[in-house]
């Protein structure tokens, strides 16, 4: 019996602790709005970097998008890093206003074209690097409010990463992963004066700063490259603001069996950073800055969809329990559910103004294979992946008002 009370203590606080952190953040993201930001008469030169992996299907849209940026023409520059592109792809972009720049590593990764793209331009080329995956497309507004947050005093911007596509159960399932992640883990944050986290792209630093990050030659391995960015700068006392309402488009996994491989590698990137975090330098560092302090936690956190299975099946266990044995136990049935439902209002209130009640109940069919999906993603993840996945990216730009239809 104690070795029972023992674990289901251990199990409890566990998903207590998860709970309490969604909810804490998802509660202050929906009592605060978001600062807004709009043109200011100084123009920074803000250099686009585009690294495209093998994406023929989509570069082509995703430039045409980033030049028609309202914003002075002679103040942003688009340079592509073409990582084993088709020749016919090369002669298109040649045609654009751009800085292309092939590449072909053995090995590919994000950091290692990103640290090319830097080590092959001029010094100082541009005041403030901007980073876009090949399928992200901009709103309009970006760069006039990255530049309103720069002369605001920030040096690290998150805009919002929205979903382009909802043409699948998975596809709108990850959607709403993803509003849930702005929701808390940016738009809460900030509520509550905390950085902002990163989400890999749609993000924007000074140049002076991302380019001595990136010089480090252990991130060009890295597949997790925006969080030993966004932990570099934390350490140089920088915070990253978020601006919701700076929306920058980007392609959702339309199939379960994709979404497993793309959660595998971002399990293993974090558990890669908790054991470095929790481990080999065990508070050391971090002890004494709040922001860097908050993402240790952050990678103690369980995938959302294993709490809500876990919570679950606790609760459907207290209720066994309690109908055989009685209320004696704790924690009991009363604490399974207050702290399942606690689970599901922050969901709640991290998505009800970006999906409808239609494509929740779509989601939701989705929701066992995507279960399946995170618990074979958690067996095969590893703390020192270091291999590069692509996701398969496909989705065009006129293609996103029609996935609003469906």
């Amino acid at each position: 019996m104690v070795v029972y009370l023992s674990i289901m203590l251990l199990i409890f606080g566990y998903l207590s602790f998860n709970v309490t952190y969604l909810f804490l953040f998802a509660l202050a993201g929906a009592f605060k709005k978001g600062r807004k930001y709009s043109s200011t008469p100084y123009k920074r030169k803000i250099g686009i970097l585009v690294p495209s992996y093998k994406e023929d299907a989509i570069i082509i849209e995703t430039v045409r998008n980033a030049i028609r940026q309202d914003y002075p023409k002679d103040r942003f520059e688009v340079i592509v890093i073409g990582d084993q592109l088709q020749t016919s792809t090369l002669t298109k972009l040649a045609e654009f206003p751009i800085r292309l720049i092939e590449v072909k590593f053995d090995k590919s990764t994000k950091a290692k074209a990103l640290k090319y793209a830097l080590q092959h331009s001029p010094d100082n080329f541009c005041d403030v690097v901007m980073i876009l995956d090949a399928d992200n497309l901009m709103g309009n507004g970006c760069l006039e409010k990255i530049n309103a947050a720069f002369e605001s005093g920030y040096s690290m911007v998150q805009l919002h990463r929205s979903a382009k596509n909802k043409n699948t159960p998975t596809a709108i399932l990850d959607a709403m992963s993803e509003e849930i992640n702005n929701h808390i883990f940016r738009k809460g944050h900030r509520a509550l004066n905390l950085s902002s986290a990163l989400i890999g792209s749609g993000m924007a630093f000074g140049y002076s700063s991302f380019k001595s990050v990136m010089m480090d030659s252990d991130i060009e391995n890295n597949p997790g490259e925006d969080r030993e960015i966004f932990l570099g700068l934390l350490k140089e006392g920088k915070i990253c603001e978020y601006i919701d309402d700076g929306l920058v488009y980007d392609e959702k996994v339309q199939s379960p069996h994709i979404l497993k491989t793309q959660r595998t590698r971002w399990i293993s990137a974090q558990l890669q950073y908790a054991k470095r975090f929790w481990i080999t330098e065990f508070l050391g560092t971090f002890s004494f800055n709040i922001h860097y302090f908050d993402y240790a936690l952050q990678t103690l956190l369980l995938p959302r969809i294993i709490v809500l299975l876990g919570s679950a099946i606790m609760m459907v266990l207290a209720l066994v329990l309690h109908f055989f044995i009685g209320t004696g136990l704790f924690p009991g049935l009363s604490c399974w559910i207050v702290l399942f439902f606690i689970f599901i209002l922050s969901m709640i209130m991290s998505v009800w103004s970006h999906v409808s009640f239609k494509e929740i109940l779509t989601a939701l069919r989705s929701l066992p294979r995507t279960a399946y999906s995170f618990v074979i993603a958690i067996a095969k993840s590893r703390a020192n992946q270091e291999d590069f996945v692509s996701t398969p990216k496909a989705f065009l730009r006129e293609d996103i008002e029609t996935s609003k239809t469906h």
